[in-house]
């Protein structure tokens, strides 16, 4: 109850600070005026991309484009006019009855308000196109901002209070140590014990990710060439990203790694079985592996590897988001390289040292609500076997070579459950634990993984959510082979992650370390920076994932009737017109999250020197160099998504 009354203050008092801001600026409002706008479409975007105008403004638009036809849908103000070089003048549909005869005009007019208290609430809309162009129509955006921006006040106020209750933290008991309260999961219900013993659930499961995964590839390959109607593209890049990114990763950590179909089969090829354990011993552990079944080389048992495979695939996202064979033939690739690499290495070679899935949920698996872990460390002292590691009759060897009673955090264990169902003592289980609970960086390898994934979250905002059609330029290769610029683009994105990024927090670590005097090397104040990253970063993926799946909601339901684009009609949604979901508060959620993950942060930043007896003094000038990295990318990211 302490603890619940410790959290509804703080969130009370950051709430207050951002009311103060965003009841004040609605006193400054100017007098409505009008406003004539000419937009330019063109392919991929908008001139202008960005709208500014003032609460009650009438704005008349005009419109115009330079190639193909295209659109301006708006569907907070219901409307969609669509633009066709042949004429000058436009029709304009209802987006609330696309079926209704259109308007044909010149101009079109509407006041710059909502009704009601979205009228104060909603300060930005999102304009797209609703006319197929090419390959990267899906990219053709732009923005109105109505003023005053109640959302980026109310923001920059909630910033200020989190920063309020930062400072109160470092300078009040600041070496007093937080335990987390953990609970046993197994020991609280039997019915959930009995779920994770039994290999049936956890296989069905697999099965039917795997078949999920069939579909996926045959639609990609087979099916439309259109991104944004071929089902196998949204199910892969809008439901499942949205999926692992917002609810998975954050709430059960690396939960997709217990039902991932991609080491399905080299499982099987290696154990020959889906069931029982084979007895029998194969290079020290206690089960029968068939196979050649090498060690993994030394000198790759790191977090280099994937991580230049993830750099590979973001680099060309473009290309996989908006071709569906190229999406499609990639995802085959990934369930057929952990077959292969099966026959070879030993356990999931792939799963612990390539897998591209793992750079993004082995670090965040960290701030998820539930970890593995033992029950009493004296029993895994004890114990000479290594059950949980090297196997037993009722459970196969861990797959990613962990010791239970080794572990510190979750960041390598992949949740197969085969340590719970191996252990001969039953000391190993599932626990639940507040949000948030560690943000550990070991090595320098996945200090330079974490930062591949905040920086790759703010250069896919950027590239995908921005208004900026030269942004986009740099990246397509589809129709406009702009391969010179893409090469400068790639090379930007590779230096930002291996260099810039990196370089910036070691020097900021340089320095806090000099301000603060204190004994710990460079090296270890900057991986302790680097972990500080981890919440804000899944924050800003979460708040990335947003709009591609709130926007995709009806594309999914009509793909989903005609997944081929065959003109099939399953479901009867194959035609339903397109409506996004809440897009009016799609830039409060992303608000939300990006201020949670600067709060998680800065509480995690307080508790890294918890064990190193440091004054407030000391706390404050370590903390101060990466703390102002940290709300400096805040501001600019809370800019980018409300303003």
């Amino acid at each position: 109850m302490k603890r619940f009354k410790k959290r509804l203050f703080s969130f009370i008092l950051i709430i207050s600070f951002g009311l103060i801001p965003a009841i004040t600026c609605q006193f400054f409002t100017r007098e409505p005026t009008d406003k004539n706008i000419h937009i330019r479409n063109f392919r991929y975007g908008k001139d202008p991309s960005v709208i500014r105008c003032n609460r009650g403004d009438r704005l008349h638009l005009t419109f115009s484009t330079e190639d193909t036809g295209h659109s301006f849908f708006l569907e907070e103000f219901d409307m969609d006019v669509k633009v066709s070089p042949a004429s000058d003048e436009v029709s304009v549909f209802k987006t609330t009855d696309p079926t209704k005869e259109p308007v044909i005009a010149k101009e079109v007019s509407f006041t710059a308000e909502h009704p009601g208290l979205l009228n104060y609430i909603v300060s930005k809309s999102n304009y797209r196109c609703h006319v197929w162009c090419g390959p990267m129509h899906a990219f053709e955006q732009g923005k109105l901002v109505i003023f005053p921006n109640t959302l980026l006040f109310f923001s920059l106020g909630c910033l200020i209070g989190i920063l309020f209750l930062w400072l109160r933290s470092v300078f009040r008991n600041p070496a007093e140590p937080e335990n987390p309260k953990i609970t046993d999961l197994l020991e609280k219900s039997g019915f959930l014990q009995k779920i994770i013993l039994s290999r049936w659930p956890q296989i069905i499961l697999t099965i039917l990710a795997l078949v999920m995964m069939y579909m996926v590839i045959m639609i990609s390959i087979f099916g439309t060439k259109v991104s944004g109607r071929n089902l196998g593209v949204l199910m892969m890049w809008a439901v499942w990203l949205f999926l692992l990114v917002a609810i998975l990763t954050p709430l059960f950590g690396r939960s997709w790694c217990t039902i991932c179909p991609l080491p399905f089969f080299g499982d099987w090829l290696q154990r020959r079985s889906l069931f029982s354990p084979e007895r029998g011993q194969t290079k020290g552990y206690h089960n029968r592996f068939y196979g050649l079944f090498l060690k993994w080389p030394d000198k790759l048992k790191n977090s280099w590897l994937r991580l230049i495979v993830f750099l590979i695939l973001s680099t060309f996202s473009t290309t996989l988001v908006a071709m569906p064979w190229v999406s499609g033939l990639a995802i085959l690739m990934l369930l057929l390289v952990p077959t292969l690499m099966s026959f070879i290495w030993e356990l999931r070679a792939f799963c612990r040292y390539v897998c591209p899935v793992s750079v993004f949920v082995a670090p965040f698996s960290e701030m998820s609500t539930v970890t593995l872990k033992n029950k009493s460390q004296s029993v895994c002292d004890k114990c000479k076997p290594h059950f949980c590691q090297k196997g037993s009759p009722s459970g196969w060897a861990c797959p990613y070579g962990l010791n239970v009673g080794e572990m510190k955090d979750n960041n390598d264990c992949g949740l197969c459950l085969e340590c719970v169902r191996s252990c001969s003592y039953k000391n190993v289980s599932l626990f639940r634990r507040p949000f948030g609970s560690e943000s550990v960086v070991r090595s320098l390898s996945e200090a330079w993984l974490t930062i591949a994934i905040f920086t790759i979250a703010i250069v896919y905002s950027v590239l995908y959510l921005g208004v900026w059609p030269v942004v986009r330029d740099y990246v397509n290769i589809l129709d406009k082979q702009n391969w010179d610029l893409f090469g400068i683009y790639s090379l930007i994105v590779w230096i930002l992650v291996l260099v810039i990024v990196p370089a910036i927090l070691y020097a900021l670590a340089f320095i806090g370390r000099g301000l603060s005097k204190i004994t710990i090397s460079t090296k270890d104040v900057f991986l302790a920076y680097t972990g500080v990253l981890l919440p804000l970063g899944l924050m800003l993926w979460i708040a990335f994932v947003i709009p591609m799946l709130f926007v995709n909601i009806t594309f999914i339901a009509q793909s989903a009737s005609d997944p081929f684009g065959w003109g099939w009609d399953f479901f009867g949604t194959a035609n339903i017109p397109w409506h996004q979901f809440l897009p009016q508060y799609v830039p409060w959620f992303q608000a939300f999250f990006i201020l949670t993950g600067t709060y998680f942060s800065l509480k995690n930043l307080r508790k890294k020197w918890l064990n190193f007896q440091m004054n407030s003094n000391q706390l404050l000038k370590i903390s101060l160099p990466i703390g102002l990295f940290l709300i400096s990318v805040t501001v600019f990211m809370l800019f980018f998504f409300t303003n």
